[in-house]
């Protein structure tokens, strides 16, 4: 199984789309500088395991030349361009050419009648990126995906958000995220932890893994 820890590299995968809807382009809302640094390069729309619920993911890349959080704001609108349902989702530290990913989550029984999806991002400069502080390692197991932390720095931070996207045959075909932690949200200095992914994934041969992490402390004091 190829294992793809997306950090500075750029993704280059195929558009898969589900639910026989379309994904319009989002837009990027912030201080042009760094709204324009930031490149959406793939969205999918994965539907989940039972059924319930859909997932709106993009995999973008940071550009910016700077630490950043984002916020994610996600659309579904019907074929008259009305919401019929939004949703939310934040990363508090994406560091300079890293590569992340942001999802919405959607009830199908509350977008039956979405034709389409968008997203809408809000950029800010963070002084608190811990991405360089943590080693993250996936490991396949049988019937799941085990991801191990350690954080290498002297200060504590507040988890290690893990997102994956499994793939079948070039298509995406799961998705699943954890936070890898000591307590509560807090990752210790020193520490090492794992969780596992893909439970409810169905069959895959391929995953796309990114990884965020924000200090307790402004880096810049230490």
């Amino acid at each position: 199984m190829r294992r793809k820890v997306l950090s500075v590299v750029s993704v280059g995968i195929a558009l898969a789309a589900f639910l026989s809807v379309n994904l319009s382009v989002g837009s990027a809302c912030a201080a042009p500088a760094l709204a324009d640094g930031i490149s959406v390069e793939e969205e999918y729309l994965i539907p989940d395991e039972c059924g319930l619920s859909s997932y709106y993911v993009i995999v973008a890349k940071n550009n910016t030349g700077e630490d950043v959080a984002v916020d994610a704001d996600f659309f579904a609108k019907d074929s008259s361009g009305n919401t019929v349902m939004k949703v939310n989702d934040y990363s508090e530290a994406v560091g300079k050419d890293q590569t992340f990913i942001l999802y919405g989550q959607f009830r199908n029984s509350k977008v039956e009648n979405a034709k389409d999806y968008e997203y809408s991002l809000t950029v800010k400069q963070t002084d608190r990126c811990a991405y360089t502080s943590i080693d993250v390692t996936p490991d396949n197991e049988e019937e799941c995906l085990s991801v191990s932390a350690r954080n290498n720095s002297d200060f504590d931070v507040n988890g290690v958000g893990v997102r994956t996207i499994f793939m079948k045959d070039g298509k995406a075909v799961g998705f699943d995220t954890v936070n890898i932690a000591d307590v509560g949200t807090t990752f210790k200095s020193g520490s090492t932890n794992s969780q596992e992914l893909g439970l409810n994934a169905s069959d895959y041969d391929d995953f796309i893994l990114t990884y965020t992490s924000c200090s307790d402390v402004a880096l810049g004091d230490l």
